[in-house]
């Protein structure tokens, strides 16, 4: 069994999945929170989506489209074929959109996704009346130099922290990452799996993690 973080490590073996061996998550550099959280965050995603969840798209396919309309104006206002000061007011107008169309990606960032890594669409197959109509929203918070990280599975037309509905569970970033770097994905799993079954259950509060 291999040691977690801080501790004198064993010897680790590969995960088997199926009749296959995959190479484990890793973690290269144990003091790049930024990285941690990312691995976090795929993880998280992807035990979501495995459970049966489609993920829903419009968040994130509403800022690219904004994206390409920003880009859009900046390659109109370049290559606009009239010389200043005719063009004064084209490019007036297109400074104005780009920064109107940066001010919307911002609100949709910082109000809409809100650390948000994932939004689903309603999932029949789970029986719960919570997630049929409505689906969910997965949130991993990781503070800088912090140890511990918060999974919050939320109702996606309703993404607050402290709502009725919503289940959270705290867990020590140490008890899922090995000294090695190696990630512990299937006990990371674990945890996400039962929140999201809580979340079905309508089984709303904070979980002490065991």
């Amino acid at each position: 069994t291999r040691a977690m973080a801080g501790t004198k490590p064993g010897q680790p073996g590969k995960p088997v999945r199926g009749d296959e061996e995959v190479e484990p998550l890793k973690i290269l550099n144990l003091g790049d929170m930024a990285q941690i959280k990312r691995v976090l965050d795929e993880t998280a995603v992807a035990t979501v989506l495995d459970m049966g969840y489609d993920e829903k798209h419009v968040v994130s396919d509403l800022k690219i489209v904004l994206g390409l309309f920003a880009v859009g104006l900046a390659c109109a206002a370049q290559f606009y074929p009239a010389p200043y000061p005719e063009s004064r007011e084209f490019l007036f107008t297109c400074v104005v959109g780009y920064v109107l169309l940066n001010l919307a990606f911002q609100y949709i960032t910082t109000y809409v996704e809100n650390g948000v890594v994932l939004f689903t669409k309603p999932n029949p197959g789970a029986k719960a009346a919570i997630v049929t109509k409505k689906g969910l929203a997965v949130k991993l918070v990781l503070k800088r130099f912090d140890d511990a990280a918060t999974i919050f599975v939320m109702r996606s037309d309703c993404r607050k922290e402290r709502h009725v509905d919503t289940v959270t569970q705290s867990v020590r970033i140490e008890e899922f990452i090995f000294d090695d770097g190696v990630v512990a994905e299937g006990k990371f799993r674990e945890v996400v799996q039962a929140l999201v079954t809580r979340f079905e259950k309508n089984e709303a509060g904070d979980a002490k993690n065991k």
